[in-house]
């Protein structure tokens, strides 16, 4: 022990060395993210007149392409109507998001490349571990402010829509329920099992399995991972019901095969598994939760998978199991928390049932991807409960949010000890399930009847919108979008914009092409197409403050102007986005995508009867325009800067002249610009609030809407006088000053 201690403290002193060092460089920089009246951030802009230091905090990590398209803001870069139900959106964020926009390189960040804490900083400039901090207290107070629990019928918002895909979900989902509670009641009595219409050597032989890689590949795996053998009853009763379901009348003249030795062992392995999990006691360690939990999702897909293989007419279209490895930090997050579990959803074909339960090996080492989770399970212990699990399940579903282009809405899951609740996550509610215990028959079939539907369902019952598909080969998006003349189909390399909020507009925006891209062609884009969940009325008729309407109006009035050119976007094509899906019983027809017909008519009626609920109508809208630029922040010099507003302020002043449409969103993040030197050129963008004259009187009186450090004085105090053509004029000196 002598010869020990010297040694040990050196290696004390050597971590408190480092540690000292540590401080002494975060006492050098400034950098608060709670504060953003002290942030000092390094410039990012080579002309000086955009510096308002009291406005700015460290830049946030945005994808951009700095070649072709700039930002376009969301929430409050978007504008803000403060006095609208959703007003806090992002008020508590607010300074957070006043910064130009970044790109996803970090020399606009104050920290240098290679210095020893680059690796704990986010894009933003904070430290990632104040950013999870920061997005913590949020996610509890977005809990308080948004969530209503005990909805009556929300996990029947996962039901199919398809008529056959509906019946064949709920039989095998009550199938699938009967097997767990024969498993539950006499699956432990010690019995030897021998596979049907297999030898001892075909039992003891290792066949391939294949499995759906992070990036959507294929990889081949040896007989390593072959199943050990089960030695309790769970086997017989597995593989008599197998059998029981492939023998069924809707498989009738259909090839069976008998189920083999490995994928009853493995079925009976995961349910083992499972059976911890009902079986627990209050305990403080949540991590003993993650396995039973995990294989209790990997043992509803296998038992699919197993009655599904060359017999079932109706397919699932994809399979529910988690990422093999729990409690993991995201690959494509911008902060150090790790998730309990993540959902992934391969397609039907892309695993064996031995490679649900038993993971390959080569898969320990890759972290999961938020651009590819379906949904987040946040675990927490019996005596912690559900409550303790929803804050962190808020936080993180942000970032499947941020991560995903085509994402409507999103399902998540919170877990105490043996009670669950689903979690739906829509544009301006959080609405929670009864409670679901897995301690009773009755909790266990509805966790069941979940797992099915999800696994049955159509995609925009998942919450993604079928109208965006990416090709991951290619990397493209591809994006149709109805017309008058019909839907058009868009090409999209680079999605610009992504929803970074977990409710609000969710804003995602992509510049895009009417050509397909190949391996070698380049497309330059021309369209930019803009999705986003504005507040409107129900009736399109009289949805005076629709972006849309007014680009169109614009468009057809200045269509012959040629001073105008390049000045502000050309409208081309969109409106409000459809889903088909079951209404009722009208059958399957196409409605308009609102916050109200994602939800079911019972739903809506205990909303509509809380009276602590108040929320406004959004509508999921999309705008394809003409017109490509740059952000200001790329300007070289005060001369271009002059130029571009210039233009800018020219195009406002003939918009309302000519069309009567006031902007009242003046900022930084609306003007763009293109071209370069004399042949540089500005442009005026985002529409989102303004209103037309004509119908002024359709909208509410003295609201306050704009970019809040470049709000006019009255309409940042709340005077009484309305927003004006002088208040816009007012913003257009604070971005110059």
């Amino acid at each position: 022990m002598a010869n020990e201690r010297p040694e040990g403290h050196r290696r004390l002193r050597t971590r408190l060395q480092a540690r000292m060092e540590n401080k002494e460089s975060n006492n050098n920089r400034s950098i608060a993210p709670n504060n953003a009246s002290s942030v000092n951030v390094a410039p990012v802009n080579k002309c000086k007149l955009f510096n308002r230091s009291h406005y700015t905090p460290p830049n946030k990590k945005r994808r951009t392409n700095n070649s072709t398209l700039g930002d376009i803001p969301e929430e409050l870069d978007e504008g803000v109507s403060f006095d609208s139900p959703s007003a806090g959106d992002g008020n508590c964020q607010a300074m957070e998001r006043l910064s130009f926009t970044g790109s996803k390189n970090t020399h606009n960040t104050p920290m240098k490349h290679g210095s020893a804490d680059s690796r704990s900083m986010t894009s933003k400039g904070y430290k990632k571990a104040e950013l999870q901090s920061t997005r913590r207290r949020e996610a509890e107070d977005m809990v308080d402010r948004y969530i209503r629990r005990d909805i009556r019928g929300l996990l029947d918002l996962a039901i199919p829509d398809d008529e056959d895909a509906k019946n064949a979900a709920g039989t095998l989902a009550t199938n699938i329920s009967v097997l767990v509670e024969k498993l539950l009641s006499g699956g432990n009595r010690q019995s030897s099992y021998r596979s049907r219409g297999s030898s001892n050597s075909s039992r003891g032989s290792r066949g391939a399995a294949t499995r759906r890689g992070g990036s959507g590949s294929r990889s081949t795996m040896a007989g390593k991972q072959s199943v050990s053998k089960p030695n309790n009853d769970s086997a017989n009763i597995i593989s008599d019901w197998i059998t029981e379901q492939q023998n069924a009348p809707s498989t009738k003249g259909k090839p069976v095969k008998a189920p083999s030795w490995n994928s009853v062992a493995a079925l009976s392995k995961s349910f083992d598994e499972f059976r911890q999990w009902v079986n627990s006691k209050n305990s403080t360690n949540e991590s003993t939760l993650y396995e039973p939990i995990s294989q209790f999702f990997c043992f509803v897909a296998s038992c699919l998978k197993a009655v599904h293989t060359l017999s079932q007419s109706v397919c699932p279209r994809r399979l529910v199991v988690p990422f093999c490895k729990p409690d993991r930090k995201s690959a494509d997050g911008d902060d150090d928390s790790r998730v309990d579990l993540y959902l992934n959803l391969p397609q039907f074909d892309d695993y064996t049932i031995g490679t649900l339960i038993t993971n390959p090996p080569e898969e320990e080492n890759e972290a999961p991807m938020l651009a590819d989770t379906f949904a987040i399970v946040e675990v927490k212990s019996e005596i912690q409960g559900i409550g303790k699990a929803m804050p962190q399940l808020f936080q993180y579903t942000r970032g499947i949010y941020n991560e995903q282009y085509d994402r409507r809405f999103a399902w998540g899951m919170a877990v105490g000890g043996k009670k669950a609740q689903a979690v739906f996550f829509g544009p301006d509610y959080a609405l929670a399930s009864d409670t679901i215990c897995v301690d009773d028959a009755s909790g266990r079939a509805k966790l069941v009847k979940l797992l099915v539907d999800w696994s049955f369902c159509e995609s925009h019952r998942l919450g993604y919108d079928p109208a965006i598909t990416h090709n991951k080969r290619l990397r493209y998006y591809e994006i149709n979008v109805g017309s008058e003349d019909g839907p058009i189909t868009y090409y999209s390399k680079s999605a610009v914009i992504s929803a970074e909020r977990l409710f609000g507009r969710h804003t995602r925006c992509f510049i895009a092409s009417t050509a397909k891209p190949g391996h070698d062609a380049t497309v330059e884009p021309e369209i930019f197409i803009k999705y986003a969940w504005p507040e409107a009325t129900e009736d399109a008729n009289v949805d005076y403050r629709d972006e849309g309407r007014h680009l169109q109006k614009i468009t057809r009035t200045i269509e012959s102007e040629a001073n105008l050119d390049g000045k502000c976007p050309r409208y081309q094509s969109g409106g409000r986005v459809m889903i088909s899906r079951r209404v009722g019983n009208e059958g399957i027809k196409a409605v308009d995508d609102t916050s109200r017909s994602i939800l079911s008519d019972g739903i809506c009626q205990q909303l509509d009867d809380d009276q602590g609920f108040v929320n406004g109508l959004r509508v999921h809208k999309v705008i394809c325009m003409k017109g490509v630029g740059k952000p200001l922040k790329e300007l070289e010099n005060v001369f271009e800067l002059i130029c571009v507003m210039a233009d800018a302020m020219e195009c406002h002043w003939e918009i309302y002249q000519r069309c009567k449409i006031l902007h009242r969103d003046i900022s930084t993040n609306n003007i763009l610009f293109s071209g370069r030197g004399s042949k540089i050129k500005g442009m005026l963008i985002d529409f989102d609030h303004a209103i037309c004259e004509d119908n002024k009187d359709a909208v509410r009186h003295f609201e306050r809407t704009g970019t809040l450090p470049f709000m006019s004085v009255n309409n940042l105090e709340g005077g009484k006088l309305e927003h004006s053509l002088l208040d816009d004029w007012e913003s257009l000196l604070y971005i110059l000053c």
